[in-house]
């Protein structure tokens, strides 16, 4: 493993058996992560390199250093859990167990009972067979990359030894189910309409995720009538609907039972997709221009910009710019969305997938349920519950992004010339003002091929000709993976 952190934390497979799948997230490894976050929070003895100071970063000087976990229902949770949670004790860091709750909770928790750290166990939206590891400082933001190098380089040194506490100081742990609870209350008192949801049908799509037990309390506090999709978590069901990508199953039970609002949440619930009364998507672009265009006239976007990212589609630049707000580009990844809102100032940002960024009330992650209350109390204060009044008038170009497995190559890829014939070929069929992304995904071993446009065409034909155009992209891939691989046994050999 060349590197241990990606763009949303630590991600692997506990498929430990397949040997096509690079990434192995062992307990042996979650042991050794939690000894060396341990370490990088607290006074220990670690060989080599030098001994971390403690109070350059995450910890509060003198006093028991305190780790707040929680996790997603996969199966594997409880395994990492387990081990993770051995490494921190074993360095002196005691620990609250939190359970299943999604992954903002944990940010917000840790800011609000001043812990040291937040870990969060899960994959996020990837399937059950893969986890990961991401952590929140004591602000409830994440980790400082340098703080995550520091982590990274105590892992990864073979030489690096733990030297675990002496008895009496060895870390507790304790479970600490009412933290939920407190999430729950903080959702509710988040409630910005002016009046709550009472007579309003919503139907909620949980991803048999972390929030299968919370977001359905949340609504039902503020008086909706609920209706719940994918919402039994039994450790290995987890995302299989996928709705949160594209939630057919659920605009059709909205549409069905009359519903104002479907909510689509991923496995950890840090994205949302919405679904209006008549069966229509509204993804992450659809809620940024919406929370935007409120935002702006209330004074609340303390510089008149938002941060989107490249996948993004150009409906929601042309729909802000007449309004005076500019759409300022990050890259892919909620951690350069992030670091781009804070350079600028502004409260708001996202990405076309659902992964929202409200940074106001104790916000500082993506959080769905949080994202969803928000437009849910516009639908009530401004367009008398109608989610496709609220988004009337947002338009939408074609637009495609298709993705495949495949190995990693260490050259970037469009320095091989088949790759950039075949992006150029792409970005001339899409026509003029196109733009076209190859990417490798930051959790996952896969390529993303993104096409977006600025003229009207046929969606269906630009899906179509962007997944033909991956397909032979990845066969190049693999060739040139292949060829490496030989020469290298060759060389090997001699």
């Amino acid at each position: 493993m060349d590197a241990l952190f990606g763009t949303d934390g630590i991600r692997g497979t506990t498929e430990f058996t397949d040997e096509h799948r690079s990434r192995k997230l062992t307990p042996e490894l979650a042991l050794r992560i939690g000894q060396a976050v341990g370490c990088a929070l607290t006074p220990t003895s670690v060989l080599p390199p030098p001994l971390p100071q403690v109070g350059e970063e995450g910890g509060r000087g003198k006093g028991v250093r305190v780790a707040l976990i929680g996790r997603d229902p996969r199966i594997s949770g409880m395994m990492l859990e387990s081990a993770l949670t051995a490494g921190l004790l074993s360095q002196g860091l005691d620990v609250l167990h939190a359970g299943v709750i999604p992954t903002p909770a944990v940010a917000y928790l840790t800011r609000r009972l001043q812990a040291d750290l937040g870990v969060v166990i899960s994959a996020s939206h990837n399937p059950v067979e893969d986890n990961g590891i991401k952590f929140f400082g004591p602000d409830g933001y994440k980790l400082s990359d340098a703080l995550e190098d520091r982590i990274q380089s105590l892992v990864l040194d073979p030489s690096c030894v733990f030297i675990p506490k002496n008895t009496r100081e060895l870390g507790r742990s304790r479970p600490a189910p009412e933290l939920a609870e407190a999430y729950v209350d903080y959702l509710v008192r988040s409630w910005r309409g002016k009046q709550d949801l009472s007579g309003m049908r919503v139907v909620l799509e949980c991803a048999n995720g972390a929030t299968s037990f919370v977001a359905p309390e949340v609504f039902r506090r503020l008086g909706a009538q609920v209706d719940v999709l994918n919402g039994n978590p039994d450790g290995l069901n987890i995302n299989e609907s996928y709705e949160y990508i594209e939630p057919r199953t659920l605009a059709a039970r909205v549409v069905a039972t009359g519903a104002q609002l479907g909510v689509a949440f991923d496995g950890d619930g840090d994205r949302v997709i919405l679904v209006d009364e008549h069966g229509g998507i509204v993804d992450g672009d659809g809620i940024l221009a919406v929370l935007a265009r409120h935002f702006h006239a209330q004074g609340l976007l303390p510089v008149p910009a938002i941060v989107a990212t490249p996948m993004s589609n150009f409906g929601l630049y042309e729909y802000l710019k007449p309004l005076g707000i500019e759409v300022v580009e990050a890259k892919v990844g909620d951690k350069f969305v992030l670091e781009r809102m804070r350079e600028l100032g502004t409260v708001l940002g996202g990405e076309q997938s659902g992964h929202i960024l409200i940074l106001d009330r104790g916000q500082t992650t993506g959080d769905g349920i949080y994202t969803a209350l928000v437009v849910a109390a516009l639908m009530v204060d401004e367009a008398e519950g109608s989610l496709s009044r609220l988004t009337a008038g947002i338009p939408r170009y074609p637009q495609a992004m298709v993705s495949m497995d495949a190995p990693r190559l260490s050259v970037p890829l469009t320095e091989i010339p088949e790759i950039r014939t075949l992006v150029d070929d792409l970005r001339a069929c899409a026509g003029d003002g196109a733009e076209v992304l190859l990417r490798y995904s930051g959790t996952e071993d896969k390529l993303r091929l993104s096409v977006r446009t600025r003229a009207d065409g046929d969606p269906r034909r630009l899906t179509e000709a962007t997944y033909h155009t991956l397909e032979r992209i990845v066969e190049i891939v693999r060739a040139e993976c292949a060829t490496h691989n030989t020469q290298h046994a060759i060389g090997g050999s001699t």
